[in-house]
């Protein structure tokens, strides 16, 4: 099932209909799906694919040069880069798409890789165009060192595609069948990326999930984590220190300061570069919070409990250390959840976002398709109250908004006062499994 890429996918069209050829570069997050987005662009069309490696760049011609040998092609053991484009790319009438998986590999290296497909491309520019797709997972690399890396060469880029990742609604189409219950806690651990929600079942429920598939040793997830931070950075050991204390709570620049030890600055610089990798946001000056959910699950429960997890069984330290605080861990994704349920109530175009005050934080501010404005609160582990619901209308005043709706959204229910008070008419209270 091809699931919310249809923005993605005119994006590729347009360029394909575009006369001459074309270089794009597709990244994000790794199993985000650029995999599966490519597979539905090249379906019905003539296309080649190589997958590149971290090895020299003679290693890489090798490696590849062999593919081409195993399909048959006539190449030599270590082919030039220019060598392979004419094999894999002869002159033919239809125009071709040439797919380059984790393509940093072949600029990283000490080779002349983009120089040559670009020679190439011109020396095609009269006779046959190519359409070349660079994916990457190296988001932060693509975005801060790419172009510096290329140089002039740079401009050869057609266009820059990053692929979000799937919203709630999107996500449970595309691993449609779980109880709404267990996959909201499964989006609060691994948000909106396809290659992790593969990694669970929907046999199991959220609990048998984390159980089986997140905290057992032989489960892929388990090192999940360990495994790209030591991909993407290149000292591991100070960014877990700084992720773990920013987990426990420690949000602010001089709480990390006072819990690490670390020199601000040198904490400021780290933190840029989690916040390029789209780990870490910046929630306003000085305030921060782990952006990515899994990484958020891992430096919440995982890290902290490392020693008690290897000793224990699964099965003892869910119920030690996940359990009682599950659904406190989940609130930050709950609220996420119900601004986008929202907005699919909404014309498109529209949208709901968090509106954040210097010591306060409204969860949806928007405008409906009516243009009325529109406030809500979100709550997935208490009951809501007639308080919350002054609070919240107490921040709007100190935002200066004037509300025309007011959302409370709840899974633990509301109190009778405030069902009530919904009888006042622009108040709402809704809950996302009751209504399921």
């Amino acid at each position: 099932m091809f699931v919310g890429r249809d923005e993605e996918l005119q994006f590729l069209n347009r360029h394909f209909a575009r006369e001459g050829s074309q270089v794009l570069v597709v990244y994000g997050a790794r199993g985000v799906g650029k995999t599966r987005l490519l597979r539905e662009f090249t379906k019905d069309r003539e296309s080649v694919s190589y997958a590149a490696r971290a090895c020299s760049d003679r290693e890489q011609r090798f490696l590849w040069g062999r593919e081409l040998k195993e399909e048959g092609y006539d190449i030599p053991d270590y082919p030039e880069y220019e060598e392979i484009f004419a094999a894999i790319l002869p002159d033919t009438q239809e125009k071709k798409v040439l797919v380059l998986d984790e393509f940093q590999h072949l600029i990283k290296g000490e080779g002349h890789f983009f120089e040559a497909l670009i020679s190439f491309l011109e020396n095609r520019r009269m006779s046959r165009p190519i359409m070349v797709v660079l994916l990457s997972s190296a988001s932060g690399w693509v975005e801060n060192s790419l172009v510096g890396r290329l140089g002039g060469a740079a401009a050869y880029i057609s266009g820059f595609l990053k692929l979000r990742e799937l919203t709630f609604p999107e996500i449970t189409e595309l691993f449609y069948g779980y109880d709404t219950a267990d996959a909201m806690c499964h989006y609060a651990i691994l948000g909106g990326i396809p290659g992790l929600w593969c990694s669970f079942s929907k046999e199991l429920n959220a609990r048998e999930n984390i159980i089986q598939n997140l905290l057992k040793k032989e489960s892929r997830l388990y090192e999940e984590m360990s495994v790209y931070l030591a991909e993407e950075l290149r000292e591991p050991a100070v960014y877990n220190t700084i992720l773990a204390a920013v987990a426990a709570g420690n949000c602010k620049l001089n709480d990390i300061y006072l819990h690490t030890g670390f020199p601000r600055a040198k904490i400021s610089v780290y933190l840029k570069n989690l916040m390029e990798l789209d780990l870490v946001e910046k929630i306003y000056a000085g305030v921060y919070r782990i952006q990515n959910p899994y990484v958020r699950f891992y430096f919440r429960f995982l890290f902290p409990n490392l020693s008690l997890l290897e000793k224990s069984a699964p099965e003892d330290f869910y119920r030690l250390k996940v359990e009682k605080d599950l659904p406190a861990f989940m609130e930050e994704s709950y609220r996420q959840i119900c601004r986008q349920l929202f907005e699919k109530e909404l014309p498109t175009g529209l949208t709901v976002s968090p509106w954040m005050g210097k010591d306060y934080c409204i969860d949806m501010v928007g405008v409906d398709g009516d243009n009325r404005r529109v406030v809500g609160a979100c709550s997935y582990s208490r009951m809501m109250t007639v308080e919350d619901c002054a609070g919240l209308l107490s921040h709007a005043r100190k935002a200066k908004i004037l509300a025309d709706r007011v959302l409370l959204y709840s899974e633990k229910g509301f109190t009778e006062e405030l069902k009530l008070a919904q009888d006042q008419g622009k108040l709402e209270l809704r809950s996302i499994i009751g209504t399921e």
